[in-house]
């Protein structure tokens, strides 16, 4: 669409968002880790992927200043969202590495935390991949501890996150 808008422009509460976010990533540890002593292993994947990923939303929106996305993003016929205000509120999944680097100048592991949730998304659908193909993780064990590992330090970082 690029910059200029022939939509109305409706603004994002990003604030409002990024607490949503944090409630959010909380809550889908938890079911994380239901899902792991039920033995669900691939929604425990998924859970904990989404859990990354609301993190990733209320740390890009607390951190917005290292962002600079132009134009706008339209929504349907006639309604447009500053391209910024969409991406830091949804994280699309296609963007998560490229915003973890931009995140990385003031959360050191956020890049190679982004990588093992992307990980344990490819074993969320394609289940483990012994010939490390269809996934690069190739076992349920295996996914086990990462995802275990995932949820450890997705917790260490909740534990200390403050809403805006």
């Amino acid at each position: 669409m690029g910059n200029s808008v022939r939509a109305e422009v409706v603004r994002i509460p990003l604030d409002e968002i990024a607490r949503a976010r944090l409630e959010e990533s909380k809550a889908e540890v938890e079911v994380a880790k239901k899902f792991i002593e039920a033995g669900l292993l691939r929604n425990a994947a998924g859970k904990a992927f989404q859990a990354w990923k609301s993190y990733l939303s209320y740390l890009a929106i607390k951190n917005q200043d290292l962002f600079h996305f132009e134009g706008y993003k339209q929504l349907g016929k006639g309604l447009a969202v500053p391209r910024k205000e969409w991406v830091l509120a949804v994280v699309p999944t296609t963007m998560l590495a490229a915003i973890s680097e931009k995140l990385m100048e003031r959360e050191p592991d956020v890049v190679e935390l982004t990588a093992l949730a992307l990980i344990l998304h490819e074993y969320q659908y394609n289940g483990p991949g012994p010939s490390g193909v269809v996934s690069k993780i190739s076992s349920d064990e295996a996914a086990r501890g990462l995802i275990q590992r995932l949820i450890h330090k997705l917790k260490e970082k909740l534990a200390t996150a403050k809403p805006p």
